[in-house]
């Protein structure tokens, strides 16, 4: 056994015995954050998350600490005094919009939109059909070379609805870093963003146009998480925002364990959306929980299920294909 996870380990011991106190909790924070082991500090400011606070104090690059956790700021976030907390921010959202900027360049855009098969009764574009042909190297002429017209489409719109409830705390760091890059791949006319736990919270609206994506990134750090799952409030806050676009084609997605805790049945409000894509987040402890309502959500036309996965590099492949399928 390593010496990171022997301290895990004797940290649970101490849980399990009830010998957990605050001078024990500080002496291991010191050793974890000494060994850079954030599964130990995670597990401590599940109890302790002021002692968490003092220690990560003293740290010069206390920010880089808290990114590299899956969890720690939400847990320990509130336990800061708003001038410190203000501080952190201004370290942190620079850093969280640099790395989401870096993930969001892996996304390849130039595949997109696909171009449409010829079948006869469709226009040609004449100019990009003689320079497919010309480009293609080949002798003769086919309707393989053939480019059609754009259909026209309806402008997309998209409410990003994200969980933030206790169950899914381990992958919020995951989930946030996912809105921001939506937020990055759409114009913010066309993207509304909201957070549920026990009640909706309206984080960017459609009709603020004007926000910039680190104001986004502000606001989604601070949202405040570990309530109840209530899908069926959150899903009448979506409709009232959809109501706002008219003549869209409107998309919802929603980033989610499922697992419902509080509120009424939502499956009947999901049957009546327009289009559904649905991000589930890592949930060992909770698929057998879900596995109802997964059922259920597969046999529906207009709902696509997508798995997330904890490794963030999978992230542009999975924008791509929510955004794109």
């Amino acid at each position: 056994m390593n010496i990171q996870s022997s301290l895990v380990e004797k940290i649970y011991e101490y849980k399990l015995q009830n010998r957990l106190n605050t001078e024990e909790a500080l002496n291991f924070a010191q050793q974890a954050i000494e060994t850079h082991n954030l599964r130990a500090v995670e597990i401590i400011a599940e109890n302790f998350p002021r002692t968490i606070v003092d220690v990560l104090q003293t740290e010069s690059d206390m920010a880089n600490i808290i990114l590299e956790s899956s969890s720690l700021f939400f847990q320990i976030k509130d336990f800061f005094t708003p001038e410190e907390k203000q501080l952190l921010l201004k370290k942190i959202v620079p850093k969280l919009f640099r790395h989401a900027e870096r993930i969001f360049q892996a996304i390849d855009r130039s595949k997109y939109p696909v171009k449409i098969p010829y079948t006869p009764g469709i226009s040609w574009h004449l100019e990009d059909t003689i320079a497919n042909f010309l480009l293609s190297g080949d002798f003769n002429f086919t309707y393989k070379h053939v480019v059609c017209t754009k259909r026209q489409r309806k402008q997309k719109c998209i409410v990003l609805l994200i969980d933030k409830s206790h169950s899914v705390i381990s992958s919020l760091k995951l989930i946030i870093l996912t809105s921001i890059l939506f937020s990055l791949s759409m114009n913010a006319k066309d993207i509304a963003l909201i957070g549920f736990d026990t009640q909706p919270e309206v984080i960017k609206g459609f009709i603020e146009s004007q926000i910039t994506t680190q104001d986004i990134i502000t606001r989604l750090v601070n949202i405040r998480s570990g309530g109840k799952t209530n899908i069926f409030s959150a899903l009448h806050a979506v409709k009232k925002e959809f109501s706002h676009q008219i003549g869209y084609k409107k998309t919802l997605v929603i980033i989610s364990d499922l697992l419902a805790t509080s509120g009424m049945d939502f499956l009947p409000v999901l049957k009546q959306m327009e289009d559904v894509r649905i991000i589930l987040t890592p949930r060992r402890r909770t698929l057998q929980l879900t596995a109802p309502i997964l059922g259920k959500l597969q046999k529906l036309h207009n709902i696509k299920l997508y798995l997330m996965t904890t490794d963030e590099r999978s992230i542009p492949g999975l924008l791509e294909k929510v955004l794109y399928d």
